[in-house]
């Protein structure tokens, strides 16, 4: 007769603050941080995914079109129209 081995995963929610996490985390040895790190990496890739995927690009595009006119046309470089449009909310 054989046995089958059924291993079984439990899950909780719980509210921890981020400062708490992140402390625990600096607990973690280096195996368990790298996984951690590759966890999160292939999680962040499928929520910008989606994001993506429900996102309208038309407008988006739009925007794009918008501020290569405005750096043909003024010859600033993308840093410099950020600069510009920050100095100017300040």
């Amino acid at each position: 007769m054989r046995v089958k081995n059924i291993m079984t995963t439990a899950t909780a929610q719980i509210n921890i603050s981020f400062e708490l996490l992140a402390e625990a985390i600096t607990t973690l040895n280096i195996d368990h941080k790298i996984k951690l790190w590759k966890l999160l990496g292939q999680k962040i890739a499928e929520a910008q995914q989606t994001n993506r995927s429900n996102v309208d690009t038309s407008a988006i595009d739009a925007l794009d079109r918008a501020v290569e006119k405005v750096l043909l046309e003024t010859g600033m470089t993308e840093d410099e129209l950020v600069e510009a449009f920050v100095n100017q909310e300040s």
